[in-house]
């Protein structure tokens, strides 16, 4: 499977320090799972709505 961020997660993740720490932190596994969500996502609100979602995290 291509590991590749999507440029709109790059972006969207970018402008939110906390999602950024949080992705960090995840293991192989959740990084690979959140970047499939991230490639069936079809919005840029579902977008943000992803990063926010990973913000809350822990």
């Amino acid at each position: 499977m291509q590991n590749n961020m999507p440029t709109g997660f790059a972006f969207q993740l970018s402008m939110n320090e906390k999602a950024m720490r949080n992705f960090a932190k995840m293991t192989e596994d959740e990084k690979i799972q959140t970047l499939k969500a991230a490639r069936s996502v079809d919005s840029k609100e579902q977008m943000q709505g992803l990063v926010d979602d990973i913000s809350k995290l822990g």
